[in-house]
């Protein structure tokens, strides 16, 4: 990925699209946004299989929506987090399947989360330096999108409790919070901004 992020760049510098002084940096988003397509390409063709394709795909506007602002865990290598990604979204059928039968540990789950989300608001991004007001805002973005898309939940989640998309949006909110916890227990403090 990272030589076809690098030709592809190179080619855009080539035809004057880009400065070289900005290549660099030009390569490296070519190489998250050709991984990001790819991952989605192949978690699409996994719903397709399983039958789920409208189910994760729920889950993952969801997550990736809170992710946006919040962040969260980073693998050390690109093909680590293709591999997670896509093992991610697989685990959402088998553990949604279970939640449907204990729609209480779900609730609590989304409760739990919630406030997970609302204490943390967000992490900074190794791989990307946030200036401190753009940082501040996203932890009260995050908070805001988890105050309104969990509440709705909850509320579908009494509504409409064997609705399978409820329980594939809830767990959108679940794994955003496994993912920040995740970044605080196994790194801890990625930054000093972090404490705002």
């Amino acid at each position: 990925m990272e030589y076809l992020s690098a030709l592809i760049a190179d080619r855009m510098c080539k035809n004057e699209i880009i400065r070289e002084d900005d290549l660099i940096f030009y390569a490296y988003s070519i190489q998250l946004l050709l991984e990001k397509t790819i991952g989605l390409i192949l978690i699409g063709i996994f719903a397709l299989v399983f039958k789920a394709f409208f189910e994760i795909a729920v889950f993952t506007v969801v997550f990736v929506v809170i992710r946006r602002y919040s962040d969260g865990f980073h693998c050390k290598t690109s093909i680590g987090c293709f591999i997670l990604s896509v093992l991610m979204a697989l685990s959402t059928i088998p553990v949604t399947t279970w939640l449907i039968k204990y729609p209480a540990v779900c609730i609590a789950g989304v409760l739990i989360s919630m406030a997970v989300i609302l204490m943390i608001g967000a992490i900074h991004d190794p791989n990307l330096d946030l200036p401190e007001d753009v940082f501040i805002r996203h932890k009260k973005i995050t908070r805001i999108l988890i105050l309104i898309a969990g509440h709705v939940v909850l509320c579908l989640l009494f509504l409409f409790s064997n609705n399978r998309f409820v329980y594939y949006s809830a767990l959108g909110i679940i794994y955003s919070a496994l993912s920040l916890l995740a970044v605080k227990i196994l790194k801890g403090e990625v930054s000093a901004n972090e404490k705002t």
